[in-house]
């Protein structure tokens, strides 16, 4: 297993211990888990034989956890998150898997009794594609990016919110050539337990 992968594992880990033992102070650890989906085509590598090999930029599946603070005064809450995002792709060639790791935090207001919105930013570590493809392996890493996301939930149950969220990000890759920029909207269907 990916010892990078390990160490945000180690991370949240810590961030859910410590939600939990402060959980009387407003604070909560929080699970997620969503799937996401972008209209823009990314075209990152290209195959042997000269085929390109496309993403939707901001697609597919995304796991994490961290913690959420609710303000006892104002309708405010606040997250803290690290997720796992991977966009995995197989062919009768090879395959190919976009991943990354987004540490998020988010604002939302909660005055509402069953719905909230939010605003956030996150910060992208570790994008970078490896691809298999007719058994030649590449592993094309992008520079680390800054997203923004706006989010609409609503309570399944006092703890379990479903959400909605419309986020935005900008690749690069670290060395010129080797892939496409790409400026990627997506649009995502999300879990989030609070314990």
């Amino acid at each position: 297993m990916n010892t990078r992968f390990m160490q945000y594992v180690v991370a949240l880990a810590g961030l859910l211990a410590g939600g939990a033992a402060i959980a009387a102070d407003g604070f909560s650890p929080v699970v997620s888990a969503g799937v996401s989906y972008s209209g823009d085509d990314w075209q990152v590598a290209t195959t042997p034989a000269g085929n390109p090999v496309t993403f939707r930029g901001g697609g597919r599946y995304k796991v994490g956890g961290g913690v959420s603070w609710q303000s006892s005064q104002y309708p405010v809450q606040a997250t803290a998150l690290v997720n796992y995002h991977y966009d995995p792709r197989a062919g009768s060639n090879g395959s190919a898997k976009f991943s990354r790791i987004p540490v998020e935090g988010m604002i939302y207001y909660t005055g509402l009794e069953t719905i909230r919105f939010g605003v956030g930013v996150s910060y992208v570590v570790s994008p970078k594609v490896k691809t298999d493809l007719d058994g030649d392996q590449q592993s094309i890493r992008f520079k680390n990016a800054v997203g923004g996301a706006f989010e609409i939930g609503y309570a399944l149950t006092p703890r379990l919110w479903s959400t909605l969220r419309l986020s935005s990000e900008k690749y690069k890759p670290k060395h010129a050539g080797v892939a496409q920029d790409a400026d990627v909207s997506a649009l995502s269907l999300n879990l989030a337990y609070q314990f």
